[in-house]
């Protein structure tokens, strides 16, 4: 396990531990005010504060997994799925910062105990360390918390990174934070990362290189099995040719605009897929201000374009497409790119822009084959959709390569749950 704590780290923590302190303090007068306008204060108050109780189980071994977000959660509910396979007779408990994603679990039953990540302070840490005593503790790709890390260590708990990703912002700010570097990192057991660019970001921010393993993107393994019924959005559609807009942010959806009429006018059917479906009624509204005909999912008519107003159905959209482009990308890179993956397992041709950090390894090896286009502004986005929808040989080629490049991805969580095995000391 990890080594104790240097003084620079002891010293670091102690500063960590009292500024959160004290952000604690400040916030506490506008909590009641932020419970009635947040949906995540409203619902995960105790959860916050680690007063979440442990199902009833005759010692078990229990296994914590954490996905910050709703992409980082589909990795960690697919290996938590696996997990369970691995260990039957485990608890599996699963926490997240999505309200969407933790009313999906419940849903689902895909856990046996659900939360909201709790604060990063000593008491609600400790508190809930206590009631889940976890035997192992998985996050996926990205979430670094000091006092977390701080309880796994002094209390010997497994702690591994799956499908990491580290970013520039984490290297630059850890390579000059040391002290705070060794609190968060060295308590990790195992790093599986996605690629050498993360593995080198962990080596230069202080991890030991025999901690670090380059697996590549766990995404590829999981293939969208979830049944969505499409029939009414083809019959919608009509024969007519596609495209996919999938999880647009609002400067997208912006730069964007003339683009849409510009498809429209060529018949080309549109749905757009805001990242935060909340958007939907006011992009719906500023589409039909420019006098497009629009319609969302949940309410069908006839249109040129249909706006995607629930959850968990992109993925399987993308297959009526003729042509998909993933966002996130275009943003100036305040995202990084959401996951073109999901585009490669429908077999669709797939646009990108500039800004696909969150993506890099894959998108790089896409680059390197053509199967993908890269567009920069809304004007090369429509003259790379017109090539693909003109040159069939040249759209069956850039799939038939995305194909390739998914399949030579896939396996990492095999590789992962072997890793996984190596440190956690269950039967």
């Amino acid at each position: 396990m990890a080594n104790k704590l240097s003084l620079r780290a002891k010293i670091a923590l102690g500063f960590y531990r009292t500024l959160y302190g004290v952000f604690l303090l400040t916030s506490l007068p506008v909590a009641p005010f932020l419970g009635k306008i947040s949906r995540r204060v409203k619902e995960g108050f105790n959860d916050y504060f680690g007063n979440v109780k442990l199902p009833q189980t005759t010692n078990k071994p229990v296994l914590w997994v954490h996905g910050v977000s709703m992409g980082e959660s589909m990795v960690a509910l697919g290996f938590a799925k696996e997990l369970r396979k691995l260990y039957p007779h485990s608890t599996i408990l699963f926490t997240t910062t999505h309200p969407d994603v933790i009313k999906d679990v419940k849903k689902k039953n895909l856990a046996d105990a659900t939360a909201y990540f709790p604060l990063d302070n000593y008491r609600s840490m400790n508190r809930l360390f206590n009631r889940w005593h976890p035997d192992a503790v998985f996050i996926a790709e990205t979430d670094f918390w000091p006092e977390f890390s701080q309880q796994c260590r002094q209390r010997n708990i497994p702690l591994m990174l799956i499908n990491g990703r580290i970013s520039s912002k984490i290297e630059d700010f850890y390579t000059r934070a040391k002290g705070t570097a060794e609190v968060v990192f060295g308590a990790f057991s195992c790093f599986a990362v996605q690629s050498k660019t993360d593995a080198d970001r962990l080596s230069r921010i202080g991890v030991a290189k025999d901690k670090i393993h380059v697996l590549g993107n766990m995404k590829a393994d999981f293939t969208h099995t979830e049944q969505v019924d499409l029939a009414n959005m083809s019959v919608w559609l009509n024969n007519r040719k596609s495209v996919v807009f999938g999880s647009l942010h609002p400067e997208e959806f912006s730069m964007l605009l003339p683009l849409f009429k510009k498809l429209v006018d060529d018949n080309i059917a549109i749905i757009i897929a805001p990242r935060n479906i909340a958007l939907s009624q006011n992009w719906k509204d500023r589409l039909v201000k420019d006098n497009l005909k629009v319609c969302c999912k949940t309410q069908i008519e006839q249109s040129d374009i249909m706006i995607l107003d629930t959850i968990g159905e992109l993925a399987s959209v993308y297959k009526l497409s003729s042509i998909s482009f993933v966002g996130g990308s275009m943003d100036h890179n305040k995202t990084g790119g959401h996951n073109p993956l999901e585009v490669l397992q429908q077999g669709v041709p797939l646009l990108m822009g500039s800004f696909y950090r969150n993506f890099a390894d894959i998108v790089e090896q896409l680059k390197s084959v053509d199967g993908v286009i890269i567009v920069e502004n809304e004007k090369q986005c429509y003259e790379s959709i017109n090539k693909i929808l003109n040159d069939k040989i040249f759209a069956q080629k850039m799939v038939k390569a995305g194909k390739e490049v998914l399949d030579s991805n896939k396996g990492v969580l095999l590789k992962s749950l072997d890793l996984a095995k190596s440190l956690c000391n269950i039967n």
